[in-house]
């Protein structure tokens, strides 16, 4: 098995070695450096990195598209410097092209933040040939002859450092994104997509009104077949949750239950408005319906809406209306969940 692994740098002296040490010893290592000022391609020489170097455009994919041209393995798998491989990496690709040969395949990334962690699917492993090849701007996608490149699961999970506020600060991807956003935007690539990460990118730092504006244009585009919708219509109902307008986010994810009786966050937040308005009778079966639908692995999601966070909320639910058994009923499974919370509830109740 020959893989090769691609990532495109600058200045990443703070993370090069995480993502490097992870890499598998027999994978080939290629790094696209676009103008690093610090000891990133110092470290990655140490690493036996292959190091290449140009100048960066402000194009995603044009540059995805250099560094992947220099790989020699049969497959590439696409990494970024504030990324992390788990210690059975090379197994479960090893294993993915056993059963699926010359296919592209999705990996999970597990943004890692502050307080949360959330799973989103990517493709980012396929076969070295020329025609496989990404376009956009910004969050550039994979395309085999021109068409999007159709794929199969991997089963790896990624860690992603990069939404931490230390990194979001230290390198301004605040500004360098919307840039890119705008830029993607005055294209016209896949418009309702990134009004939604304009939207995002502003939530992300306590700029409501900004996102809400953002996230209503995407809304305007009622592509509800598309991925990345139902995450945008519950980003629009946390956005207008912190806000002060829980009862209008509540409406408007109300009238979307049946669209997306798959997707857990959207019935965990119904519960949190629940929350808010004070309409007790919705509590309940909001989070008892995440809990039901359990982890998705189809859209992006907060880890623990469909498990441990839910379980968590039914336990608090029951104990402030007096139901102690049953309180401890749900707290009890969101520990089993390793959720820490639940076992300090647990243990003043």
């Amino acid at each position: 098995m020959n893989i090769s692994v691609c990532l495109i740098v600058k200045d990443e002296e703070h993370n090069i070695e995480k993502v490097l040490t992870s890499i598998p010893p027999r994978f080939e290592i290629i790094i696209y450096d676009t103008g690093s000022k610090d000891r990133t391609v110092e470290l990655a020489k140490n690493h036996g990195a292959l190091i290449n170097h140009g100048e960066w455009n402000d194009n995603f994919a044009q540059a995805r598209n250099q560094s992947i041209s220099w790989a020699t393995g049969e497959y590439i798998l696409i990494l970024d410097a504030d990324e992390e491989l788990p210690s059975d990496a090379e197994v479960t690709l090893g294993q993915f092209i056993t059963k699926y040969p010359d296919q592209a395949g999705t990996v999970f990334i597990e943004n890692i933040m502050e307080n949360d962690s959330a799973r989103h699917r990517m493709v980012r492993f396929f076969p070295n040939k020329p025609a496989f090849q990404f376009e956009g701007v910004v969050h550039e996608q994979l395309y085999e002859d021109e068409q999007p490149a159709s794929f199969k699961d991997t089963g790896l999970v990624i860690k992603h450092y990069g939404y931490t506020k230390e990194e979001y600060s230290g390198k301004d991807k605040f500004n360098r994104y919307l840039r890119l956003y705008q830029k993607a935007l005055d294209e016209r690539y896949d418009e309702g997509y990134m009004l939604y990460q304009i939207g995002k990118l502003y939530n992300s730092v306590g700029q409501y009104k900004e996102a809400e504006h953002y996230l209503k244009r995407s809304l305007d585009y009622k592509e509800e077949n598309k991925l990345y919708y139902p995450p945008m219509l519950v980003l629009l109902g946390y956005t207008l949750k912190e806000l002060g307008r829980s009862k209008e986010a509540a409406d408007l994810l109300t009238r979307y239950g049946d669209v997306y009786k798959d997707f857990p966050d959207l019935f965990f937040l119904l519960g949190l408005l629940a929350m808010d308005t004070g309409e007790i009778h919705i509590i309940e079966p909001s989070f008892k319906e995440a809990l039901r639908i359990g982890e998705t692995q189809k859209y992006t999601s907060v880890l623990g809406t469909g498990s441990f966070k839910a379980a968590y909320n039914l336990g608090v639910y029951y104990e402030i209306l007096g139901f102690k058994d049953k309180a401890k009923e749900y707290y009890k499974l969101a520990a089993s969940w390793g959720y820490d919370p639940a076992l300090i509830r647990l243990k003043n109740i």
